[in-house]
């Protein structure tokens, strides 16, 4: 079975809310979701947004979950989807 990687710029509400706090919050709001990778990208007066990958099973729905658990976060003010692909589950020897 193929997973499905979403990868996300996401906003902070406040140019206080660092890229790492609303990681974190968003990791709790869903156990089906794991972040593969994600970077800092520094937009203007001190706020900085999210890149980040997201990985789930493929199925569906599985797009709605990522965005709810992203939507759900008090420390998201808004966020794009910058792209989604198929990966493959198994590791080819």
């Amino acid at each position: 079975m193929a997973n499905l990687l979403v990868r996300m710029k996401i906003m902070p509400k406040e140019a206080e809310i660092s890229p790492s706090q609303m990681l974190d919050d968003i990791k709790r709001r869903s156990s089906a979701i794991s972040i593969r990778s994600s970077k800092e990208e520094p937009i203007a007066f001190g706020v900085v947004a999210l890149i980040a990958d997201f990985v789930t099973d493929d199925k569906a729905g599985a797009m709605e979950e990522i965005e709810n658990a992203v939507r759900a976060s008090d420390l998201v003010g808004e966020f794009d989807v910058l792209g989604a692909s198929r990966i493959s589950a198994e590791v080819k020897k």
